[in-house]
């Protein structure tokens, strides 16, 4: 008793009182200045360590110490008569007092503001008015690419893919008006302010967060934005072990929370809940799983991503997103120069792998597509002939599975051009362009699609656009349309590409050749053919583009170019009407109707403009 009564009178229990409601508030207020900053997890653990131990060495100094008017002074040097300890009482107490009330304000303010996060994006800059969103529909949002708060910085992959599942679950919801991934993803790293990002946008609400892994724990934040007057409708953060289990449960909670947020606010009341599947158990298969899907959807470095998904399959042979985008690529490397692999090699392997997707999720709309892209392109070589229109119905069954997948709609488009129904491939390239407006390859084959409809106008406002905005491959292109429609530079950038006519020192006398289509081209073919059997880099496919226009109607162009106004001597040749007959066109043609262009003759002839 004696010893605690000495505590008081020593203000050792003030002290310690004071500290702790102090300290207390002080890691309060540092922890939400930490997730402000994006400080790492170091700077949280080091201020908690220096408090506790200022706890014990504040206790020790008001034990030895006493603060006198003089200044601090050993305790044991005062006279007791003559001790201020009851003044010092006094002003621990005020401390205390105002302390507590700091901190109740701050418990308050947290019930009124649950887990609230300060963005991480930079605030909008002066002049970006909030009136500007007025003419926006209420139900719009977008999902930004969540940030990497990782130490190291290199799981860009990881966080990009948990926004773009979470954007995925949002887009089956009604109604939501969700922007598409490429469009929001373009602000990755920017340090434009929410408000002028909703503006470029046209959207309402932002979803933004971020992501943290470290060790075996996972953080993830997110926080949902009125762009309006930049504030947050809802936010939460979530720490969790890190399993696959957790990340679906976690994209399934973070979905649901904001569909009930703005389904409060726009007074939606049937609205049902999203639900987000688990496709596989096992963590790191789902990791290297996301470290294929943004090569596989850029068309970038193919290869990797295949060997990135049979590391993943080896872990979980029954995750079927693995199965078929593993399918996807097969052609696709081939089709972009990552593969030499045997046509029949790649057949073979598509077929296989679709069939393993298929068997584990027999609705799989990207395995579906895979298998109608396979036979399509099996066709248009002719190499094993598929019925064109039940080739289209698995298409058609795809969009019906999954209608918001860009690539679906990009490939039906493609085979809508190779049999000639260029308005139906206009529509898919267009609707392809609403999911995903700055999905390359659809961009591409629209610009194709107008070439061959003889807008040449439109076409070369596509060109710019596309390369004004980075949304056309640099290879995309008909050099014999430049050339009819004097696009001099253009043409000679183009023909000096890679796997075109790199190396060919003779570019303009293919341009003015062009320009004179009913002249004898024969030995300028044959000087060529000769140059590509000496560079075998060159694509057999692009050499028949280039000759084909020149005479040499023996050979094969693609699919969809064969319908081009260079090439209409060659539609009058008996090789097209093989190449239409052996693909299984004709008889789609029969089937279905022909289109504008031709026109069936007596017998089973036909003849096309």
């Amino acid at each position: 008793m004696k010893f605690f009564n000495e505590l008081k009178r020593r203000n050792v229990i003030r002290v310690a009182t004071a500290y702790l409601v102090v300290g207390w508030l002080l890691i309060q207020v540092l922890g939400i200045a930490t997730d402000s900053f994006q400080a790492p997890d170091w700077v949280m653990k080091l201020a908690i360590t220096l408090v506790v131990i200022g706890f014990f060495i504040a206790l020790i100094i008001s034990w030895a110490y006493e603060l006198t008017p003089d200044g601090i002074k050993k305790e044991s040097e005062i006279d007791r008569s003559r001790s201020t300890t009851h003044h010092t009482a006094k002003k621990l107490d005020i401390i205390t007092i105002f302390a507590l009330l700091a901190v109740g304000s701050l418990i308050l303010w947290q019930q009124f503001n649950p887990n609230e996060i300060v963005s991480p994006v930079i605030p909008a800059k002066a002049g970006i008015s909030s009136n500007e969103l007025e003419t926006v529909q209420n139900n719009t949002i977008a999902v930004l690419p969540f940030a990497d708060l990782s130490q190291t910085g290199d799981q860009e992959y990881f966080s990009d893919g948990i926004a773009e599942e979470i954007l995925n679950v949002l887009v089956r919801v009604d109604a939501l008006q969700v922007t598409s991934r490429t469009s929001a993803f373009q602000f990755k790293g920017s340090k434009k302010g929410i408000p002028e990002i909703a503006k470029q946008l046209k959207v309402h609400h932002v979803l933004e967060g971020s992501v943290r892994k470290s060790g075996n724990t996972l953080r993830i934040t997110a926080q949902l934005i009125d762009a309006k007057n930049d504030k947050h409708m809802w936010s939460e953060a979530y720490d969790r072990p890190l399993t696959a289990e957790n990340i679906f449960a976690i994209q399934d909670e973070i979905s649901n929370a904001i569909v009930q947020a703005l389904s409060e606010k726009l007074g939606l009341n049937s609205v049902d809940k999203v639900s987000v599947r688990a496709t596989t158990t096992n963590f790191s298969a789902y990791e290297l799983y996301l470290k294929a899907k943004p090569l596989f959807l850029a068309r970038s470095d193919l290869d990797e991503a295949d060997n990135y998904l049979i590391q993943a399959l080896e872990l979980d042979p029954k995750f079927a997103k693995a199965w078929e985008m593993r399918a996807a690529l097969q052609s696709l490397m081939a089709e972009y120069g990552y593969s030499d692999m045997p046509i029949n090699e790649v057949e073979s392997l598509t077929e296989k792998f679709v069939l393993k997707a298929i068997e584990i999720e027999p609705k799989s709309a990207l395995a579906k597509a895979v298998l109608a892209k396979q036979r399509m392109n099996s066709n248009e070589i002719q190499r094993t002939q598929y019925n064109v229109a039940e080739t289209f119905k698995l298409y058609d069954e795809a969009i019906q599975i999954d209608p918001n997948t860009a690539s679906i709609y990009n490939w039906r488009g493609l085979y809508y051009m190779i049999v000639g129904e260029h308005e139906k491939a206009a529509k898919d390239y267009q609707t392809c362009l609403d999911l995903e407006p700055h999905y390359e390859p659809c961009f591409g084959n629209l610009v194709q699609a107008t070439e061959i409809t003889g807008d040449a106008e439109r076409t070369i406002a596509l060109l710019n656009e596309g390369l004004n905005e980075d949304k056309i491959f640099l290879d995309t292109g008909d050099l014999n349309w430049l050339a009819r429609n004097r696009q001099n530079v253009a043409f000679k950038f183009l023909a000096n590409r890679k796997g075109v006519l790199d190396g060919w020192r003779r570019v303009d006398e293919i341009y003015q050749a062009y320009l004179h289509p009913d002249q004898d081209h024969s030995l300028l073919i044959k000087d060529i053919l000769t140059f590509a059997h000496n560079n075998s880099s060159l694509s057999e496919f692009k050499l028949g583009n280039v000759i084909i226009p020149l005479g040499a109607h023996n050979n094969t162009p693609d699919g969809f170019l064969v319908w081009s106004g260079g090439y209409k001597k060659y539609r009058q040749s008996h090789n097209f009407k093989s190449y239409i007959i052996k693909s299984g066109i004709h008889e789609y043609w029969l089937e279905v109707g022909f289109p504008p262009q031709c026109r069936p003759m007596d017998g089973n002839d036909f003849e096309c403009d």
